[in-house]
């Protein structure tokens, strides 16, 4: 069925409030976020916003839904390399490198995510989304964790599931600690990962 120009705009304007929204929560925080920075960045009014989201909390959903679509197939980019010619290390590094290509190389989210929750941590509502988006992550750290098994970088024997939420933790960990000490560090970032991996 085709599209008439109305339902086409609309459609432009609901990509362009999420591209807007994942921008401005990346550079400024959830909190510090207001609605009006995330319309300035569209060229739309607040009008056009209540349009599409009834709050910033339902776009805030929205945005991690988005960024769930730019990633599908990240856990498929280790099946290009086999144990032959590539280590565990250098797996993961191009697996990062690529997934934060497919983010359009949107950082801090994970302090973002953070933010997030202690700005909604009373509103249960809030709370079980954001643990069902939990739920999808793991669930995506352990298919990449599968895969791995299956091309031979990690013992089959290790539980995909358990190495899936260590994974998740220590990412956080790490991203709130290179925030907090003005850095990151690349190649202890993917030793970590292997030490949990392996």
């Amino acid at each position: 069925m085709t599209k008439n120009k109305f339902q086409i705009k609309r459609e432009a304007t609901y990509q362009l409030l999420l591209e807007a929204g994942m921008s401005c929560f990346s550079e400024k925080g959830y909190a510090a976020t207001t609605l009006g920075d995330i319309v300035a960045r569209t060229g739309h009014t607040k009008g056009a916003f209540y349009g599409h989201f009834t709050s910033k909390e339902q776009l805030f959903m929205h945005v991690l839904d988005y960024q769930i679509q730019l990633t599908n197939g990240w856990t498929d980019i280790p099946k290009q390399y086999n144990t032959a010619d590539t280590t565990l290390e250098e797996v993961l590094l191009i697996t990062l490198s690529q997934l934060g290509q497919m983010v359009k190389g949107i950082d801090k989210w994970i302090v973002v995510l953070i933010d997030f929750y202690q700005q909604t941590k009373h509103d249960s509502e809030m709370h079980g989304m954001l643990k069902e988006k939990y739920r999808n992550w793991i669930a995506g750290i352990e298919a990449l964790v599968i895969t791995l098994q299956e091309k031979g970088w990690i013992p089959p024997e290790k539980d995909a599931h358990i190495i899936a939420i260590q994974v998740i933790a220590f990412n956080e960990g790490y991203a709130v600690f290179s925030l907090l000490f003005d850095g990151t560090n690349p190649g202890a970032h993917i030793n970590g990962l292997v030490k949990l991996m392996s």
